[in-house]
């Protein structure tokens, strides 16, 4: 008998009132934020009001930038 490890995967996932809290924190305009990730300003605020799900690159790569600067994601 064989038996197959699972494959897990850990998923980020953020909401938008946490990537606003994040770049408060980082003391950066929508705009600024926009910039560091390779977005528009227009999808960031789009992000932050739940209009649009942040992709997972992208949280990952918030995330990446908010412990280089050593900001909690949830205000721990």
């Amino acid at each position: 008998m064989t038996f197959l490890a699972p494959d897990y995967t850990i998923r980020i996932v953020m909401i938008g009132r946490e990537l606003h809290s994040i770049r408060q924190k980082l003391a950066l305009t929508q705009a600024a934020l926009a910039e560091e990730i390779g977005v528009t300003s227009n999808t960031v605020a789009r992000w932050e009001r739940d209009e649009m799900a942040i992709s997972e690159p992208a949280a990952r790569l918030i995330e990446k930038i908010a412990e280089e600067h050593r900001i909690a994601k949830r205000g721990r």
